[in-house]
């Protein structure tokens, strides 16, 4: 890490020869520090080892522009808004890549995924309250796009869960009796059966018909209602 203002003083020759080895070295480093060098220069680079970002500076000379994010423990670069923290995406993998980290709503630390904890802080939970917090945990879910006022998924908080569920079927048979000397039948998601006989109309008599429906006689059922799927891993960006 070095810093110099890349001007070399009228002085003498050590003093002087202290001051291009500086600046070189300065320039080789990319002018790292945790704060902008003090001089600045058009298209100039700076190594922000605060924020672990490399910089350039603008053709005007009046602005820093973010070239990308440099993560030296896990020795990976990240061009600038390549894909944003916080992003998620789904994986052909059961594991995360470099720079990614399972949805499984594991606990991680604040500090070291600094970044994504700035961007959703601690909305799928606050962890320990101090030094972690909650990823969120996608695992076995179906995203949903985030009603946002339009009134297709109402009352929905943003980041929020909902269970399983399909919309009510309802449906009535009242007073059915038939007589005995016909053939009863059923067909579809419905079965039915005769009941004893209560009486004698003329015709044999009449019994009480019972029905039953059944879903899986015509579709595929289980213990939860679902379209057709793949398993794929969810992962978000930090």
């Amino acid at each position: 890490m070095s810093q110099n203002d890349l001007v070399i003083s009228n002085q003498t020759f050590p003093a002087t020869r202290a001051d291009i080895t500086s600046a070189l070295q300065a320039l080789g480093s990319n002018n790292s520090g945790p704060s902008a060098p003090s001089t600045t220069y058009a298209n100039m680079m700076w190594y922000d080892t605060t924020a672990n970002i490399i910089k350039i500076r603008s053709e005007a000379n009046d602005a820093w522009i973010n070239i990308g994010y440099l993560d030296q423990a896990s020795q990976r670069f990240e061009p600038e808004n390549a894909i944003p923290t916080g992003a998620v995406n789904t994986f052909a993998m059961n594991s995360a890549p470099t720079g990614w980290l399972s949805c499984d709503g594991s606990l991680v630390s604040r500090t070291t995924y600094g970044r994504l904890f700035s961007i959703v802080g601690t909305l799928y939970g606050a962890g320990d309250g101090s030094t972690t917090f909650k990823l969120p945990d996608l695992r076995g879910e179906f995203v949903r796009g985030f009603d946002a006022g339009r009134g297709v998924d109402s009352g929905r908080s943003f980041g929020s869960a909902q269970s399983w569920a399909i919309e009510n079927i309802v449906g009535t048979f009242t007073d059915i009796r038939v007589r005995l000397n016909n053939i009863f039948s059923a067909s579809g998601a419905f079965t039915g059966s005769t009941g004893p006989i209560s009486g004698d109309n003329g015709n044999g008599g009449a019994a009480v018909a019972n029905f039953d429906f059944d879903a899986s006689r015509v579709v595929n059922t289980a213990s939860e209602t679902r379209p057709r799927n793949i398993a794929l891993l969810y992962c978000i960006k930090y």
